[in-house]
């Protein structure tokens, strides 16, 4: 799996004071017994919404403030960005702010290396945006070798640390075959010589590289075993033996190390990741110690239930007390559209005029559903954001930032703070925060540290916060947690995709897991993939969570077919409105202006607000801030523009 944070600053404060702890009363028996543990090496088992991070801050601040352990030399290791703030903002907030480092595998080692480099005078390194572009190039030679199977085989073969002979004449044949295998050993090996010749690292050498140093380099290694001295690891399901290599390297011959992890939740075998690290930590730390956090304090019991008999653990000989509460609810559908039109109407029934959207997610097994169940949201006005996707880095507006942040060195802070007050939405505002946040948290910030910085960051830590139902697939949804869950296509072959994989199971665990007050199972009887349509059938674990928690399954009227065509006519004859006509005005003009000024469209308006513009019609600023609720900064941008723009009823020119 890969992962992100925030860099970490290699500061050694003067001073640290011992800090008040925060009640240990708002802790559960057993996470208090978590807490309060002395022994270590430390192994955590922690299921969904056990308050794995509340245990964490809890269990350092606990240890700092008894003085068995020194704030400067805390290494806590997390595998999100959003993680890693999560933990410090915590710790912060219960006084402790000369935390060592707070920040992922990938961010912490690229600041040792970049470190490392400028104290033996050698050139920081550059690293790679990603490396699907080179390998493309150097294809040429493999015509029958796929960019995608390539580049899935190559991302494995180092979270594994092989070579490319390790894989050609071992694991490579049993994935692929020898044929294949073969080519792709030689495309490694011709990778690696274009990124030695350019002086490049990617994604996966920064750990190697830095996991090197540790072992090769006696100075480097004092030096960092005496920064770093008490080590806490999120998520220990997720590390591939190239992380534990490094972590190992870290921690040396010393035991002040503390993990947490799920072995439930370990869905990340297939991009490297070892969950076996975690179920045989004991054998790597045999003095090691194993508390387990049973308890869930995020769903409601019926969710919790569901959860289980997913994997298997319903038990009719139960407590009845664990049925308490409003069962998940099922709908089928007669197509995949309808299917998303149903999702839409659920969404608007249940919200309430105090709740956000973003309170309500839909999951999904892949991409290609989310984009159906959006286009279908778009139709109807529904707002949504998509979690975990990126990919704002290849967008030109942003590409352009990032070069002028880039080119910066001794002014690299005011220039973030100048950019940051010039954008108020967007990808543009999104990187401009974390170039804010990145020289706040590092005393030498440079253009050129930034980028590499970014580079080291997951999808999901760009995603800036505004409001609309969270789309995510499973994976995506990880980590996260919402009063509100559809999950949607919970039929055969989707959930699962390969009935042979337990992944799979984990991976639907994990979803339904996320909820905590409510959740909607849905499916549809045909679906269409590839331009051809498909009977289908419900998923078989579908069963399970009906059976167990004695939910209702209600098939649902073809009234569905019969709304989306009332909605398409409403949205064709509409037009002929004033109200239509306005917006779509409005739609035009946000899409030419966007275009025309290479920024986000939702920077000028906001989607979910194009029809109460064009409904309320106002005809000031004052009103238009009292419909829209727009800052003062957007209205005095783009307002004036916006109210001439709806200032009249006629059709805009074509």
């Amino acid at each position: 799996m890969t992962e992100s944070s925030d860099a970490v600053e290699f500061g050694s404060p003067t001073s640290t004071a011992r800090v008040p702890l925060l009640s240990l009363d708002a802790l559960s028996k057993e996470q208090q017994a978590a807490v309060n543990c002395d022994e270590h090496p430390l192994r955590i088992l922690a299921g969904p919404g056990a308050g794995k991070t509340r245990v964490l801050t809890n269990r350092i601040a606990r240890r700092v403030n008894e003085g068995s352990a020194d704030a400067r030399r805390v290494l806590a290791l997390t595998f999100t960005r959003r993680a890693a703030n999560e933990l410090r903002n915590r710790l912060n907030k219960m006084g402790i702010r000369d935390l060592g480092g707070v920040g992922t595998f990938h961010s912490t080692a690229l600041s040792q290396i970049r470190q490392y480099r400028a104290d033996n005078g050698k050139r920081a390194p550059t690293v790679l945006a990603g490396r699907r572009p080179i390998l493309a190039q150097l294809m040429g030679d493999f015509p029958d070798l796929q960019l995608r199977v390539a580049t899935i085989e190559i991302d494995w073969l180092n979270s594994q640390n092989l070579t490319g002979d390790e894989y050609r004449n071992g694991p490579g044949m049993r994935r692929v075959g020898g044929k294949l295998a073969s080519q792709i050993a030689s495309l490694q090996h011709s990778f690696v010589s274009y990124k030695k010749k350019r002086g490049l690292l990617d994604f996966d050498d920064i750990l190697v590289e830095c996991t090197t140093l540790l072992k090769s380099d006696k100075a480097f290694r004092e030096a960092q075993h005496w920064v770093f001295r008490h080590f806490f690891v999120d998520e220990f399901q997720d590390l591939n033996p190239v992380q534990f290599d490094l972590l190992n390297s870290w921690v040396g011959d010393r035991t002040d190390l503390c993990i947490v992890g799920d072995p439930d939740q370990a869905i990340y075998g297939w991009n490297g990741a070892d969950s076996s690290l975690l179920s045989d930590f004991c054998n790597h730390f045999p003095s090691a110690k194993t508390i387990s956090l049973l308890d869930n304090h995020r769903s409601q019991p019926q969710i919790i239930r569901a959860a289980n008999a997913v994997l298997g653990r319903t038990s009719a000989a139960e407590d009845e007390q664990s049925v308490v509460g409003e069962p998940p609810t099922t709908s089928s559908f007669p197509n995949d559209e309808a299917e998303a039109i149903g999702i839409a109407n659920y969404l608007r029934d249940i919200r309430t005029s105090k709740t956000r959207w973003s309170s309500h997610a839909v999951l999904a097994r892949t991409n290609e559903q989310l984009a159906l169940i959006a286009s279908v949201f778009s139709q109807l006005h529904l707002p949504y954001r998509f979690r975990g996707q990126g990919g704002i880095l290849r967008r030109p507006e942003v590409k352009d930032l990032v070069d002028q942040l880039s080119a910066s060195d001794s002014d690299f802070s005011t220039l973030a703070n100048d950019l940051f007050e010039e954008f108020d939405h967007g990808p543009q505002k999104r990187v401009a925060e974390l170039a804010v946040q990145y020289a706040r948290e590092n005393l030498h910030a440079s253009g050129a540290a930034f980028r590499d910085w970014l580079r080291t960051l997951r999808p999901g830590d760009f995603e800036h916060p505004t409001d609309g139902v969270d789309l995510a697939t499973f994976h995506s949804a990880k980590g996260l947690e919402w009063p509100n869950v559809v999950i949607a296509g919970l039929e055969e072959g989707l959930v699962p995709i390969r009935a042979d994989d337990p992944e799979e199971r984990r991976l639907l665990y994990v979803a339904v897991s996320r909820a905590q007050r409510r959740l909607h199972l849905t499916w549809s009887r045909t679906r269409e993939h590839g331009g051809v349509t498909r009977p289908r059938e419900p998923s078989p674990w579908l069963a399970l969570i009906t059976t167990a928690t004695r939910a209702p399954i209600e098939i649902s009227k073809d009234l569905t077919g019969q709304y989306l065509a009332e909605a398409r006519n409403a949205l064709e004859l509409g037009l002929q409105d004033d109200a239509a006509i306005r917006s779509q005005r409005l739609l035009d003009w946000i899409d030419q202006t966007a275009r025309a000024r290479r920024i986000e469209p939702s920077a000028l308006l906001p989607k979910h607000l194009v029809s109460q513009v064009a409904e309320h019609f106002p005809t000031s600023l004052p009103e238009l801030a009292e419909v829209t609720g727009l800052g003062e900064a957007r209205l005095r941008r783009v307002g004036p523009e916006i109210l001439k723009v709806i200032a009249t009823n006629e059709p805009t020119p074509t």
